[in-house]
């Protein structure tokens, strides 16, 4: 069998809970538990399958618990969950930019790939799906809140669609975009 990837460890022995990890060009972001945010950079040792890993920065203060990390590198900023709500950070000072007060209760996020035209998160909070996009330094909502059949367990982005993962079986929905202003959604349950 083929094996398209070979685990090598690079952090061992961590003295903290991971509980998150993101990571963009030489860089790796640690979210742990207790609410320590390390960022790692990691160079690769030339034609080995050994890495130099160097703790860069530590922010001990970032929260009591960070649940997701997600870097979006052309906007220079870090989205995070922490404590149920979205967060967002200038990714080279840690230093707080924003909060999506509407998004309280988060459980979830997914935000679209790095590259794309537009930075668009879809938030789940409780049995609710939230539509937002990124513009002068801050999320705004699209539309309002629509109801999902469950509480969703995971959600990723495929150009114009979220795939959300329920406990039983997922969802294709479907988001048209009109002038970032309007979308539609279908709900499409995928066999």
């Amino acid at each position: 069998m083929h094996d398209a990837y070979e685990p090598v460890p690079i952090l061992e022995k961590l003295p903290l809970q991971i509980d998150c990890l993101a990571a963009w060009e030489d860089w790796l972001l640690v979210g742990t538990k207790p609410g320590h945010l390390l960022l790692y950079r990691i160079k690769n040792n030339a034609g080995t399958n050994r890495f130099e890993v160097t703790l860069e920065k530590s922010n001990k203060n970032f929260s009591k618990k960070i649940q997701q990390l997600f870097v979006v590198s052309q906007y220079k900023i870090l989205v995070s969950l922490l404590e149920n709500n979205i967060h967002v950070h200038d990714l080279l000072t840690f230093q707080q930019i924003t909060v999506v007060s509407k998004a309280r209760g988060a459980t979830l996020f997914a935000s679209v790939p790095s590259g794309e035209a537009q930075l668009r998160m879809c938030v789940a909070v409780k049995k609710k799906l939230q539509l937002y996009y990124w513009k002068d330094r801050e999320f705004h909502e699209l539309q309002g809140d629509f109801a999902a059949p469950d509480i969703p367990k995971s959600m990723a982005w495929c150009q114009n669609s979220i795939c959300v993962g329920f406990k039983r079986d997922y969802y294709l929905i479907r988001v048209m975009f009109f002038f970032f202003v309007s979308f539609l959604y279908h709900l499409v349950p995928y066999d």
